[in-house]
C-alpha cells in the first residue's frame, strides 16, 4: 500500500467533528472520516480502488489502464491523473457523443494524457458483454481493464483496510454511512469490518435511482472474496438519489451550500452531498436520535464543476479546493 494511504488507514485517521443545532436537538453527533484528505494524485476513495491496478500494471509492465464511463465520471477523472502521475497510458470509454462539447472532468482527462474513445448509449450498455470487451480490447491492444467505477475485486479487496482502520474506533451502537455508486467501497469496507465491530450499523447512501441490485452485487463480491466472519448489519438506502446519478435539485444545492458555510465542508453533488443532504432529512424527521454517526467523505469534489452556479456560490465563500484539479 502506498505510504500516503498507509499513514492514513495506519495511523491517526483524519477526523472532522460537525456541530449543529439539528444535531443537538436530536441528540446526534457526527463526524467525516476525511478520505478527502489523502494527500497525493489519488484522494477519496477512488485511490483506495485503483492503486491495486496501478501497482498491478506496474509490476507487470502493462502499457496501460482502460475503463468505462460518463462525461462527468469521477471514476475516469481520477483513473487519468492516476496515469499522469504513474507513468502509464490510459483509455477511457466514454458513454457520450464526441462532437458535443467536453466538461470540465474529461478536459482534465485528455489534459492529463488519457485517450478518449466515445461510445453510443446503446453500445455502452454493452460494456460487460465478453464479446464486446474482446472488440475493444482488440482495437485497443495491451491496456488492463477495469470496470465502471474501479470496483474490480482487488479494488474492493483493498477498500477493506478502511475497515479494518475503523474497528478499533468505533463504539457500540454507532452507524457507519458512505455515499454509493456500484457498492464497490462498502462491500471492500465491510470485508474489512468482518469479525470486527459487530455492533454498529452500517449505511450505504446510494446515489442511483433504483439501486435493488446493489445489495446482491456487494454479497457476490463478498462471496467472491470468502468472508465467513460475521459482518456488521448493513443496509442500502434509497431514498435520497435526488432523482437519480448526476441529478442536484435546488434544495440538495442549497443544503451543500449552506454546510460549507456553516462547517467549511466541500461537498460534492453526486455522492457525499447526497448522503448528508438525506441524514438532514432525516434528523428533520425525527430519524436518528441519539445516534453517534461516523461519515465517510470520499473525495470527488470535482464533480462540482458540473454545477457552475453552485461553484461559483462556493467559490464567493473561499472555496479554492479545485485549484489542483481536484
Amino acid at each position: 500500500m502506498p505510504a500516503p494511504l498507509a499513514e492514513h488507514v495506519n495511523g491517526q485517521p483524519a477526523f472532522t467533528t460537525i456541530h449543529d443545532e439539528i444535531l443537538d436537538r436530536a441528540g446526534a453527533q457526527l463526524r467525516l472520516y476525511r478520505l478527502d484528505h489523502i494527500p497525493g494524485a489519488l484522494n477519496g476513495n477512488k485511490a483506495f480502488k485503483l492503486m491495486p491496478a496501478v501497482t498491478e500494471a506496474l509490476r507487470n509492465n502493462a502499457f496501460g489502464l482502460a475503463s468505462f464511463g460518463g462525461a462527468w465520471s469521477n471514476h475516469l477523472h481520477a483513473l487519468a491523473a492516476a496515469g499522469r502521475a504513474y507513468g502509464l497510458k490510459t483509455l477511457g470509454v466514454v458513454r457520450g457523443d464526441a462532437h458535443a462539447p467536453p466538461g470540465a472532468m474529461l478536459e482534465d482527462a485528455g489534459r492529463w494524457g488519457m485517450n478518449l474513445h466515445f461510445v453510443s448509449r446503446s453500445e455502452y450498455r454493452q460494456r460487460r458483454d465478453p464479446d464486446f470487451l474482446a472488440q475493444l480490447q482488440a482495437r485497443f491492444p495491451g491496456y488492463c481493464w477495469l470496470p465502471e467505477g474501479g470496483s474490480d475485486l482487488a479494488g474492493v479487496q483493498s477498500c477493506a483496510a478502511l475497515g479494518r482502520a475503523l474497528n478499533n474506533r468505533l463504539e457500540t451502537g454507532e452507524m457507519i454511512i458512505l455515499p454509493c455508486g456500484t457498492g464497490g467501497t462498502l462491500a471492500g469496507l465491510l470485508a474489512g469490518m468482518a469479525g470486527g465491530a459487530s455492533s454498529v450499523q452500517v449505511v450505504g447512501y446510494s446515489a442511483l435511482k433504483g439501486a435493488g441490485f446493489l445489495e446482491a452485487d456487494i454479497r457476490q463480491w463478498h462471496a467472491a472474496l470468502e468472508v465467513t466472519a460475521a459482518l456488521p448489519g448493513w443496509r442500502i438506502e434509497q431514498r435520497f438519489h435526488g432523482g437519480g446519478y448526476g441529478k442536484c435539485n435546488s434544495d440538495l444545492q442549497a443544503f451543500i451550500a449552506g454546510f460549507y458555510r456553516r462547517h467549511g465542508v466541500a461537498l460534492d453533488p453526486v455522492y457525499n452531498g447526497k448522503m448528508l443532504w438525506g441524514v438532514y432529512r432525516q434528523l428533520a424527521a425525527g430519524e436518528l436520535q441519539g445516534k453517534r454517526i461516523t461519515a465517510l467523505h470520499t473525495g470527488g469534489l470535482q464533480g462540482l464543476r458540473g454545477y457552475p452556479d453552485l461553484l461559483a456560490e462556493m467559490t464567493q465563500m473561499g472555496f479554492e479546493g479545485l485549484q489542483q484539479g481536484f
